[in-house]
């Protein structure tokens, strides 16, 4: 089933001129297409969204732009995921990749190590804000190895977030679950639990 558009044409309406998504997270979606159907893919998603060329890794794009190459990236997904939802998961999963060889992820790990996501997440907005300009994040510890986001003003699908919540657990821990929840259209919770 294609991703709703009505819901896509709602999140770009709440975005504003200001909101903007590093080229780095675009390409990381390019990425993800062409791994699975290779350059065809890629040229393919381009003309459908009438782009000429890739972005620059740390320029920063429109975010109603990030939405619609992401819905569209999904759809043309789809096929290689057992849901619509599980193909944008699977794009947030590329944006964590992405951002993890990034110059900026690479410094972060250097510095924060690889072992301990609370401490990774609990800078949530420090790090989201060298990615995106918009939203306001939060973390609340709820134990030895649970805590919850809150993500506000924040136009991207709950299954997005989750999925790149989820690939950074994987990389940091090795497992892990999210758990997001949708509270209005940019406003959602993350529980994250791992062993």
């Amino acid at each position: 089933m294609p991703t709703d558009k009505n819901d896509l044409a709602q999140r770009i309406a709440i975005c504003k001129p200001e909101d903007t998504v590093r080229g780095f997270i675009f390409k990381s979606v390019y990425g993800l297409v062409e791994q699975r159907m290779g350059n065809t893919g890629v040229d393919r998603l381009l003309q459908q969204l009438r782009v000429n060329k890739l972005p620059v890794d740390f320029f920063s794009y429109p975010s109603a732009d990030f939405l619609r190459l992401l819905y569209t990236a999904s759809d043309m997904l789809e096929p290689y995921y057992p849901s619509v939802e599980e193909a944008i998961r699977a794009c947030g999963a590329a944006t964590v990749t992405g951002f993890f060889k990034s110059y900026v992820g690479n410094t972060l790990v250097k510095l924060i190590g690889m072992n301990d996501p609370k401490r990774l997440f609990s800078s949530v907005d420090t790090v989201y804000s060298t990615l995106v300009s918009y939203g306001k994040r939060s973390y609340e510890d709820l134990g030895p190895t649970r805590y919850r986001l809150d993500f506000q003003g924040d136009m991207q699908p709950v299954y997005f977030h989750e999925g790149a919540h989820r690939e950074a657990l994987r990389v940091m821990r090795g497992n892990g679950t999210v758990t997001g929840t949708v509270l209005t259209l940019n406003h959602a919770q993350y529980l994250h639990e791992y062993t």
